[in-house]
């Protein structure tokens, strides 16, 4: 891989990024034993671990998609960026100046250039949310600092969210951007200005509202949300940053850095509706409380808390759009396995509303009090329908149906039938069965189809699967034997010929292994070899790094005596061929003599 970055630079960004603590600040991680950590993978849905991370070797390893590598590669997965950009990004996050250099690649270009946009959008982000929040300390009188003061929202909790105010001036954000020297052009990709559709003047995107700062998984500042304050608003309530290289709504939850270690440590989450919502429950010391952010909840953000906890509770407000917001929720969150509640906020008031009235006892009351969605969803048709008539309650009936369907597990699916059925006082039977004339019926259509049915991620086959060369299975595991055992890679360094190998992902791995014993370094080889895997992703050896070695001093001689055979075959049946193909074509007697003497040799 071609790179623009001084291969210096490179290992001093190496060195100085802890792989388990770079992922960590991504994903929850759970030590499993000695320098390994593992979490559900986050390239991937699934229920149980299978991510494993090694910091002794500086590597990590899903044994459910495959995916592996070093921490470049990790972020370079991650962030969905090439080399160049994760460099960047990782310099950044560990002080390494990377030093400007002009190359005729274009690519290598474009890929600085884009960490550098990104660097610039972060930087931007942060400055006017230092911005908006003095704006809020200094001026009392403006209606945001007076809505707040209606709110009784303490300072330590406004400076902690990073609430602020936008002035209330068609260019205010514009001016004091150009002051700190950020180009127009860079205001305009950032969200904090926009141009009008007519005459293209440009103009502030957030004038005269009370904002809110919105981090990233890493605690980054993203982008903004900001409140209308106007009694009867021309506009959207709520306008928030649009789509930027470093702002995806879809993929983020409000509050999500501060609600981490309350989320791993309950595996409990509530999503809840918006942000002061989110900041009442944290005030109530429900700090695993979150929020969609300036969309409806997506399957993004469900995949997100899925990483983090076992159990959502939904907080939303009991009006007619938080009935749907919950009915969509359910959707999503059903097929991943989520134990699922649904808290009623009392007099149908919202979290914040709750807390504004009734303090903490009330709101943690409400969360304590959360039903099951079965329970919910039976309560919410007794509202709509009749259910002493038979049509009504076969509609209701429809709708447990329609959400049952969505379960794949099928204990939980029995579970929830048994539930549904005593509810709605119909036979389990009944719903059973509809249920499965429906999941036979969509089979049906599936294979009609052509489509794969499908949905979770396939496994990858081991190193030992046959998908392999013997050849190839042997590098693998010599590789294996070299990395843990150094009396291994001095003996293969020996007696190893390099045209055995070929010019395989394992192979180039074990002469990197075999070539830093022979020069006292077997101890970092580890690291060398996960390093190799930013250029290439390679599973089979990123699987191998992430392993502890399935082999012992009592059976690595025969292993490697099998191993050493079959490459020795192998390089025997190479050689043999090529023979074969120069006898082809010599013309001088002499030489087809000399071929064939070489062809009655017994190999070795």
């Amino acid at each position: 891989m071609g790179r623009s970055i001084p291969d210096e630079v490179i290992e001093e960004i190496r060195l100085r990024s802890d792989i388990v603590e770079v992922i960590g600040s991504y994903i929850p991680l759970k030590r499993a034993g000695g320098n390994s950590w593992k979490a559900c993978c986050p390239f991937h849905q699934e229920k149980t671990p299978s991510f494993h991370v090694r910091g002794d070797k500086q590597v990590f390893h899903c044994f459910g998609c495959g995916k592996g590598g070093d921490v470049f590669r990790f972020v370079m997965e991650r962030e969905n960026v090439p080399f160049p950009e994760a460099a960047h990004l990782l310099a950044s996050r560990c002080g390494v100046v990377i030093p400007e250099q002009t190359t005729a690649n274009g690519s290598r270009e474009q890929g600085r250039a884009a960490a550098n946009v990104r660097d610039r959008l972060y930087q931007l982000q942060e400055e006017f949310a230092r911005f908006f929040e003095n704006n809020l300390k200094k001026h009392p009188d403006w209606p945001a600092s007076r809505y707040l003061a209606t709110r009784a929202l303490p300072p330590d909790i406004i400076t902690r969210f990073r609430l602020g105010a936008a002035p209330d001036a068609w260019d205010g954000c514009l001016r004091y951007g150009r002051a700190l020297g950020f180009s127009d052009e860079e205001m305009l990709t950032g969200g904090i200005i926009r141009r009008s559709d007519t005459g293209g003047r440009l103009y502030d995107h957030f004038r005269g509202r009370l904002t809110f700062a919105i981090w990233n998984e890493q605690g980054k500042v993203v982008g903004f949300s900001a409140r209308s304050l106007e009694a009867h608003p021309q506009t959207a309530k709520y306008v928030n940053t649009a789509e930027t290289p470093i702002f995806k709504k879809s993929q983020l939850l409000y509050a999500l850095p501060f609600a981490r270690k309350a989320m791993q440590d309950t595996r409990e989450a509530i999503l809840c509706e918006g942000q002061l919502d989110t900041i009442a429950l944290h005030r109530a010391g429900l700090a695993q409380a979150v929020a969609p952010q300036g969309t409806g909840f997506t399957v993004e953000q469900a995949r997100i808390l899925r990483r983090y906890v076992d159990r959502v509770q939904l907080a939303f407000d009991a009006d007619q759009a938080g009935q749907k917001a919950i009915r969509s929720a359910l959707e999503l969150l059903l097929p991943l396995e989520f134990e699922i509640g649904v808290i009623r906020i009392p007099g149908g008031k919202d979290p914040d509303e709750l807390f504004r009235s009734g303090g903490a006892e009330a709101v943690t009351a409400a969360a304590g009090a959360a039903r099951p969605w079965t329970v919910h969803l039976a309560e919410s048709c007794a509202t709509r329908y009749d259910l002493t008539h038979t049509a009504d309650r076969g509609r209701a009936v429809g709708e447990f149906i329609d959400l049952l369907g969505l379960v794949e597990n099928p204990v939980l699916r029995e579970l929830y039938a048994r539930d549904s059925a005593a509810l709605l006082n119909v036979s389990e039977n009944a719903i059973l069965g509809e249920l499965n004339r429906r999941r036979k019926l969509r089979t049906r259509r599936f294979a009609g189809s052509g489509m794969p049915q499908q949905t979770t991620a396939p496994a990858i086959s081991p190193t030992t699967s046959s998908a392999a060369t013997d050849r190839e299975q042997a590098e693998l595991t010599l590789l294996e034997l070299s990395l843990g055992f150094e009396r291994a890679a001095r003996q293969l360094a020996e007696q190893l010929p390099p045209e055995w190998l070929g010019n395989t992902p394992a192979a180039r791995a074990l002469n990197r292994v075999l070539a830093d014993t022979m020069n006292g370094e077997h101890a970092h080889a580890a690291a060398a070899v996960a390093a190799m895997l930013a250029e290439e992703p390679m599973p089979a050896i990123s699987r191998i790094l992430a392993s502890e070695c399935s082999f012992s001093e009592k059976n690595l001689d025969k292993a490697l005596k099998d191993c050493l055979a079959v490459l020795r075959a192998r390089g025997a049946a190479r050689n043999r061929k090529r023979i074969i193909e120069e006898l082809r074509h010599a013309t001088d007697p002499q030489e087809k003599l000399r071929l064939l003497a070489l062809l009655a040799q017994k190999p070795e």
